[in-house]
């Protein structure tokens, strides 16, 4: 079922298993490799998506029109399709490392997996969103491979039924943790990414506002970041610095005397006129017409 070979002083085992052994289209190949020195890994690409886990030690990848990526121990990567990559300077620095190449697109890809078709998307957009970037293995995830790892590179390897079960459970098991931690990880970030331009929005209130401005502020992709935003506030950046906006215009016409013009201009509107058209688009009121109400 596994093909290892060994090179003393250099690669401790090298051991790969077909995804098609264990009955698994969606898994291309799943490799552990023990590095005890450098090892050549010269410029190539893959079809698949490749999950690179690394458990100890540390290397450098290369990458066409990227910046080099240094994986360390305790940290794993995602490299998209197509990709064409290398270790550093054509040499993989000593590591011990698990790379499982996923196959979206392959016939029956769900077939003896726990994912759903709808699961696999899911899975592929996380993974193709989080690319080429370095992340830490959690506890269940580094569990998980640290499992498969040693029943791939272990001396002896049941070929039953269930050990093949096991298997795929293990193989299964890291996609799924992988995903799930990316996810909780863009979870984090997303909301991370909107208060940060919540709170630029609040400080430039009274300034001329482009979407450009605060995107190259928060250094995110465009998108991306619409995308963020809409799914933590449920509106675009520009209809909720307007809503900003009449919320502290309300303050200001309850707490203060300023005359409505002077308010238009504190919250960043270029006229009077237009203030009190959104103003009265979002309350029902004209700015005047809140203050008199509020007076009462």
């Amino acid at each position: 079922m596994l093909r290892s070979s060994t090179r003393p002083d250099t690669v401790g085992i090298r051991a790969r298993l077909s995804g098609a052994k264990v009955g698994l289209p969606l898994v291309k190949r799943v490799s552990a490799i023990f590095s005890h020195t450098a090892s050549l890994v010269t410029w190539h690409s893959h079809k698949q998506f490749e999950l690179l886990f690394v458990l100890d030690g540390a290397t450098v990848y290369e990458f066409q029109a990227f910046a080099p990526i240094e994986l360390k121990g305790g940290h794993f990567m995602v490299v998209p399709p197509g990709m064409m990559h290398r270790g550093e300077q054509d040499l993989r620095m000593p590591a011990t490392l698990l790379g499982i190449a996923l196959a979206f697109d392959a016939p029956g890809a769900a077939r003896n997996t726990p994912f759903t078709a709808q699961e696999l998307d899911w899975m592929r957009r996380y993974f193709s969103m989080n690319a080429l970037t370095v992340h830490p293995l959690g506890h269940d995830l580094r569990r998980t491979i640290v499992q498969l790892d040693k029943k791939l590179g272990g001396k002896k390897q049941g070929n039953g039924q269930l050990s093949l079960a096991e298997l795929r459970i293990d193989i299964c098991t890291a996609i799924s943790r992988a995903a799930c931690q990316l996810s909780a990880e863009d979870d984090y970030d997303s909301q991370f990414i909107v208060n940060a331009a919540i709170d630029y929005m609040r400080a430039h209130l009274h300034e001329p506002f482009f979407v450009g401005k605060l995107i190259d502020h928060i250094g995110y992709g465009r998108s991306r970041f619409y995308e963020l935003f809409r799914t933590n506030t449920g509106m675009t950046p520009n209809d909720y610095l307007r809503r900003l906006r009449l919320e502290v215009a309300r303050g200001l016409l309850e707490n203060t005397a300023r005359p409505v013009t002077q308010i238009a201009f504190e919250v960043g509107f270029n006229s009077s006129q237009y203030f009190s058209t959104v103003f009265q688009q979002y309350t029902g009121l004209t700015p005047s017409g809140f203050r008199s109400r509020e007076a009462r």
